[in-house]
């Protein structure tokens, strides 16, 4: 596997943050949520986010 440079890692990272921050906010919204559907969508959403999360952290090991 090609070494990552550091503007690649900054990158990698700044995209972990944006996607960990948005998990969080999904679920959060997910447990506010009366509306079945609404929170489905949410929670659907979150696992897609944090799928993306762990495709990044795979470059990263």
């Amino acid at each position: 596997m090609a070494t990552l440079t550091s503007k690649e890692l900054s990158a990698i990272e700044d995209q972990l943050s944006g996607e960990k921050l948005l998990i969080t906010k999904l679920k959060a919204y997910s447990q506010g949520c009366n509306d079945p559907q609404l929170k489905q969508q949410y929670d659907d959403l979150a696992c897609k986010h944090q799928q993306h999360y762990d495709k990044l952290l795979s470059f990263l090991n």
